[in-house]
C-alpha cells in the first residue's frame, strides 16, 4: 500500500488515533529517510500502541525485520478493537513487551529482542506529562542507531492539551533546538507528529 492508502485505512479501520493527513506525511519522510539512508530500516520499536495501528503503518511501509512493541495493554477495547488489535499483531507480526517503558521488566526484554542491533525508528506515545516523555526520550537513546529517528505524537501544544495533562509540546520545543534536523507535521486542529533525526554526528 502506498503511504497515503495506508494511512486512510489506519484512521478508517485500525483505530488510529491519528490525522490521516500527518500520518500520510509521517509516512512519506520514513520511506525518503531510507532512501537517503540507502540501507533498510531494519528495527522499529513504538512505545504506546494502544490499538496498534501505528506500529501497523510503520510496518507496512517499511517492511522491518523486527517491529516491537512496549505496551502495558491496559488500554479498555471493545470486541472490534480487540479483533483488530490481535489481527494486526498477527498480520505484522509485532513482538509485544507488555509493560511500561519506565520498567526494568520492558528494558530486559527489548535488550533479549535486540541483541547487538540498534533500533533505526522510535516512535513515542506512552505517557503525554513532560517527565514521561522525558523519561522515554533519555532512557532508549541509548537503543538507537545512527542514523535513525525519533518520532513523538501530540507534538502541538494548546492550553487544552496542556490542562489535561498533555505537556508532549513542551518536550518538542525542547527538541527542536537540540536537533538541527526535524521534521513536524501538524494539520489544523489536530495534535501533531514530530521526527528528530539522530545523525552520525550527533552524540
Amino acid at each position: 500500500m502506498t503511504p497515503k492508502e495506508t494511512a486512510e485505512i489506519a484512521c478508517r479501520d485500525w483505530f488510529a488515533y491519528q490525522d490521516p493527513f500527518e500520518l500520510e506525511m509521517a509516512l512519506r519522510a520514513l520511506q525518503q529517510f531510507e532512501t537517503t539512508r540507502q540501507t533498510k530500516v531494519e528495527i522499529v520499536l513504538e512505545i504506546g500502541v494502544a490499538h496498534g495501528a501505528t506500529l501497523a503503518c510503520w510496518a507496512e511501509i517499511l517492511k522491518p525485520r523486527l517491529a516491537i512493541a512496549i505496551d502495558p495493554l491496559t488500554i479498555p477495547r471493545t470486541s472490534d478493537q480487540q479483533r483488530n488489535y490481535d489481527d494486526l499483531v498477527t498480520r505484522y507480526n509485532f513482538r509485544v513487551i507488555p509493560h511500561i517503558s519506565r520498567l526494568d521488566e520492558a528494558h530486559q526484554q527489548l535488550k533479549t529482542l535486540l541483541g547487538d542491533c540498534k533500533v533505526d525508528f522510535l516512535f513515542i506515545d506512552g505517557g503525554h506529562g513532560y517527565d514521561d516523555v522525558s523519561h522515554d526520550y533519555r532512557m532508549y537513546l541509548q537503543y538507537m542507531n545512527r542514523p535513525s529517528i525519533i518520532g513523538f505524537h501530540d507534538v502541538y501544544q494548546s492550553d487544552t492539551l496542556s490542562d489535561g495533562g498533555s505537556h508532549v509540546g513542551f518536550f518538542w520545543e525542547r527538541m527542536k533546538r537540540l536537533y538541527p534536523k526535524y521534521d513536524e507535521f501538524h494539520f489544523h486542529s489536530s495534535m501533531g507528529i514530530g521526527f528528530v533525526y539522530l545523525l552520525p554526528e550527533v552524540v
